[in-house]
């Protein structure tokens, strides 16, 4: 017997088979004859569909105009207000109840059109915008080079209307211009599906052309516009397919997610009393369902592993590489294969229906232990190339699996399905199982098949910080991202939650390279980026060797797409800052002396316009890595680019340039390869027993830096005894200085240096900017990277401690400001270091740091005071000021008159400063009833003016001058009100 055998299954029975029509397959146009023949059970209608007509007119214009609308509408005659979200279900629940009222309880000819993405029985149409475009001024007879010709093939460029990224729309602006009817048409619902069954069959122009025709002669502007949304696949409407399946049939959404059919929903589910029991929910053999996605990832990894609701008693999670190929569903019985992609595309004659036949499944003999008799199986199809033994690009995956058919046993790439996860065994549904125990029946089902099928890894974590560590491992690889999951989850067909989480590298910050690009090309967006330019074209520049002599020196090739990390300000500047240079781009005529594009052959798709590199801006992009491709001129390109910033410094010529690019590649990769065989050496070392120690001698330092006295106390410890540091570049903050001087500061301080991040544990490793061997470092992700501003602030309060008498030696707490990179949980503890404003609980600020802490506090007070409060910190000595009492203040309510302040009027505004520096709370207006002081002038008008302002308040405010303020801060206690009375005889009370 099997350990199969072994399994524990839930004693539920097979459901039923699919029956939507697979035996057909999509685009087989049958007739009601047919149909009756093959599903004789389904529900008629009782009379003709409705006109096509009264679908937009009754349900797409009142649910698009709903979507627009952001509050509720009340009931006339009532105090009830229908939200939104109500009022789109009663225009949907209208449309029902008339179709079954005035057709039938049939639903599928219009449920087709409404949820037109759903529908797998009729196949995408072999029509893009500017093809439809252009069949479009061939039926309206228009020249294509006239205005309305020419807009309706470059549909993204930005014109007049507001129609620009809105294909339809577009369409529709010119279609009323010249319609055939100004009415709407009378063609039905059932007449358009028929008409659309004929047009996915057409694949040629010649055949598109006359049933365009028919729409146009039949429909007005509006009924077209709503046409090319459904040929689009395009609706938006405002209503999800939920609910639509939800006012149908209260299991509706169950039977699609378990089916992936629209068919199948309308025809078993026409009876509203009609409920599934829970054997008909569960996935069936041969039957598509909809899969389970990945939740997009939370704002930290902290979130992310919290989300998942882990208990003390079990704090595991999974992280599992994440693939860079199409969803898979593998279904499996009696040697019998069917294949699905995510979305409900039947691959099965790609990847093969048996043993015998197919790219994939006529290697898969012995893939399944001797027990299993049915199966589905849940992963990812990606292409491996055995001469390469890696994943290769997921645009292959296509090209390698009909390779397989046609030469089976070849060497060259091959799909390889990853699986991940089951779904069913031997009749049994395993969806309501947690995923440790569905991993558990996978592993004793699926037998590894080297390279066609392997079960998928995972690891175990606990932490948020083993998700960095193996996200960059993945990313050092080259790989697309990581899911982690929780293995306690059952598998929730159809649905996004915190259960199934992706972590991808544009995700994160501080990954990758990131290098200086010129724009040479933008892409017109469409949707919501509709009438801007949404993505650009970037390249680098030619030089050395590239650049054959004679040619221009202004000469760039095609390195990548940027789409992704703009905000609306970032495209209003690109905007402000290359108006009125972009030109429209011609195939036929490329601006080959300033451009290169490709090389030949299938390439990046041309830009929409281009711009010229000297009039052209320089962005800084970020990836994950560069990887070599035949898209774009350079030969390599970026992997997950995304937009950072505008580098306004740079221009064409001190842009990256090919030279640098291969330049910067090779230093990387010698100093990987240099580290690699250091860490080799050492480990050698060490196995010997044998312990190497460098001594490292500074050339060229002086003893002592200036700036800074000897922390050294005769007989006592030095600072940075014990510890050990590695420096990886110059200081630039707050003070510039050499590495050499860096190294010596330390050294004279007690510290070990080294010259590698690895010579010892726990090695300081010290640098202030991104040069190649700290990005190099930082895509390790073994080790922080500390700023010099941490070893200067450290000998800073070193110092002032030993002028107070502390002869011990303390290192203060790294903060925010001290980090360039933060690999490990340093960035948590930095925030523990400082208060909400930045103020550090370890060591004393400088003065500069005290007015740009008060500066930087939210609101605004007495600029002009803060300014000489810490002016005159400056000139006192610190031993007598001590530690200033921060909560003196905290019973008042103070209100600062700005009237008659003469020049300082400009500098005084209302503010919540001196509350959180004292404790205070600060009135903005005369009128709060708790104001306890009031600060003014000496002016005797504005004096008097505020006495009859207050005269009459139960608890009269006392008048006071800013030397209030100042005096007692100063002396840390407050002082009596009287002495700093504007005037005599000013109104006082009880405070």
């Amino acid at each position: 017997m099997s350990d199969i055998d072994d399994i524990d299954l839930p004693d539920i029975p097979r459901a039923p088979v699919d029956p939507s029509g697979d035996t057909f397959g999509p685009n087989v146009i049958l007739s009601d004859s047919d149909l009756d023949k093959a599903y004789p059970n389904r529900p008629r209608n009782k009379n003709p569909t409705l006109p096509f007509a009264d679908l937009y007119l009754s349900l797409f214009e009142p649910l698009l105009a709903n979507k627009k609308k952001r509050t509720g509408v009340s009931i006339r005659g009532t105090n009830k207000v229908l939200k939104p979200h109500e009022i789109r279900r009663n225009i949907i629940d209208r449309f029902i109840s008339r179709w079954r009222n005035e057709v039938g309880n049939d639903i599928y000819p219009t449920l087709r059109l409404i949820l037109c993405e759903k529908d797998r029985d009729r196949s995408v149409y072999h029509l893009k915008e500017k093809t439809i475009g252009r069949l479009l001024v061939k039926v309206m007879k228009i020249n294509k080079d006239s205005d309305d010709g020419y807009s309706l093939i470059n549909w993204k460029q930005p014109g007049t209307s507001k129609s620009a990224g809105d294909f339809a729309l577009r369409c529709y602006e010119i279609i009323r211009k010249r319609p055939m009817r100004t009415t709407p048409g009378s063609l039905t619902i059932s007449q358009v599906n028929s008409m659309l069954d004929r047009l996915s069959l057409a694949s040629k122009e010649e055949e598109q052309l006359p049933i365009m025709t028919e729409f146009y002669n039949n429909m007005n502007a509006s009924e077209l516009m709503w046409l090319i949304r459904i040929i689009m696949r395009q609706m938006k409407v405002g209503a999800t397919e939920r609910t639509f399946f939800d006012a149908w049939h209260p299991d509706a959404a169950a039977l699609f997610n378990i089916s992936s059919s629209l068919k199948r929903v309308c025809w078993e589910l026409s009876d509203p009393e009609f409920r599934m029991d829970s054997d008909g929910k569960s996935v069936s053999l041969m039957s598509c369902f909809q899969p389970q996605l990945a939740q997009f990832q939370k704002r930290s990894l902290d979130d992310a592993v919290k989300a998942m609701h882990l208990t003390p008693e079990d704090p595991i999670f999974w992280i599992e590489e994440k693939l860079d190929g199409e969803r898979m569903q593998m279904h499996y019985e009696n040697g019998n294969f069917m294949f699905w992609s995510r979305k409900a595309k039947d691959y099965t004659r790609l990847y093969g229906s048996c043993f015998d036949d197919g790219s994939l499944t006529r290697h898969l003999r012995g893939a399944f232990d001797d027990g299993v008799k049915s199966i589905i199986l849940d992963g990812e199809m990606i292409t491996w190339d055995p001469r390469l033994d890696c994943i290769v690009a997921f645009g292959t995956l296509k090209t390698a699996a009909l390779e397989g058919i046609r030469n089976p046993f070849g060497d060259g790439p091959r799909p390889l399905f990853k699986v991940f996860d089951i779904l069913h065994l031997n009749g049994g549904c395993l969806i309501n199982y947690s995923l440790r125990d569905r991993r558990m029946a996978l592993e004793r089902s699926v037998k590894t098949i080297d390279r066609r099928m392997e079960v998928h890894k995972y690891e175990e974590a606990r932490e948020a910080v083993e998700i960095e560590r193996a996200l960059r491992k993945v990313i050092a690889e080259a790989s697309e991202g990581l899911v982690i999951k929780n293995p306690r989850s059952i598998y929730r067909l159809n649905d996004r939650n915190d259960d199934w989480m992706k972590v991808k590298p544009e995700y994160m910050t501080e990954f990758g390279e990131s290098l200086d690009l010129v724009v040479l090309g933008g892409y017109w967006g469409s949707g919501t980026r509709g009438g801007i330019l949404s993505s650009y074209l970037c390249g680098l520049r030619v030089d050395g060797n590239h650049l054959k002599p004679g040619e221009d020196p202004m000469k760039f090739r095609s390195f990548c797409k940027v789409g992704g990390g703009f905000t609306a300000n970032d495209y209003s500047k690109i905007a402000h800052m290359t108006d009125s240079q972009w030109v429209p781009w011609d195939p036929k005529k490329p601006p080959s002396e300033h451009i290169e594009i490709v090389a030949g052959g299938r390439g990046v798709d041309q830009p929409d316009v281009w711009i010229r590199p000297d009039k052209s801006i320089v962005l800084e992009v970020k990836a994950a890595s560069i990887v070599p491709t035949d898209e774009f001129r350079v030969g390599k390109s970026l992997r997950f680019p995304r937009f950072r910033q505008i580098r306004e410094d740079k221009d064409w010529q001190t842009a990256l340039s090919i030279s640098e690019l291969i330049a910067l590649k090779e230093e990387v990769e010698k100093e990987k390869a240099d580290e690699e065989k250091r860490i080799e050496v050492e480990n050698r070392t060490r196995r010997a027993g044998k312990r190497m120690k460098r001594e490292y001698t500074v050339l060229g330092a002086s003893d002592k830096p200036a700036d800074f006295v000897s922390p050294t106390v005769e007989g006592g410890p030095r600072l940075f005894e014990g510890r050990s540091f590695y420096v990886m570049s110059d200081a630039t903050t707050p003070k510039k200085m050499g590495k050499a001087e860096v190294e010596q500061l330390i050294k004279s301080h007690g510290g070990n240096l080294y010259q590698t991040e690895n010579a010892v544990p726990d090695t300081n490793v010290i640098g202030d900017k991104n040069n190649v061997k700290i990005s190099a470092l930082k895509k390790k992700g073994t080790h922080d990277v500390i700023r010099p501003a941490w070893i200067f602030d450290c000998i800073r309060q070193h110092e002032l401690d030993l002028q107070r008498g502390q002869k011990g030696c303390y290192i203060i707490p790294i903060e925010a400001r001290h980090i360039l990179h933060a690999a490990s949980g340093v960035e948590r503890r930095a925030a523990a270091s400082v208060d909400q404003f930045g103020d550090s609980y370890a060591r004393d600020l400088t003065m500069e740091e005290i007015s740009n802490l008060l500066r930087d506090m939210p609101g605004a007070f007495d600029r002009t005071f803060a300014s000489e409060f810490v002016k005159g910190l400056s000139e006192h000595d610190q031993r007598e000021l001590g530690e200033l009492p921060g909560w003196m203040f905290k019973t008042f309510v103070i209100y600062v008159d700005r009237e008659g302040q003469g020049e300082v009027n400009e500098n005084l505004k209302p503010s919540p400063l001196l509350a959180l520096f004292a404790g205070a709370r600060i009135a903005l207006d005369l009128q709060d009833t708790e104001i306890t002081h009031i600060i003014a002038s000496h002016d005797q008008q504005r004096l008097h003016e505020l006495r009859e302002a207050i005269k009459w308040r139960p608890r009269i405010p006392r008048i006071v001058t800013r030397d209030w303020l100042k005096s007692s801060l100063e002396a840390r206690t407050v002082l009596d009100e009287e002495q700093f009375s504007p005037a005599l005889g000013c109104v006082t009370g009880s405070a």
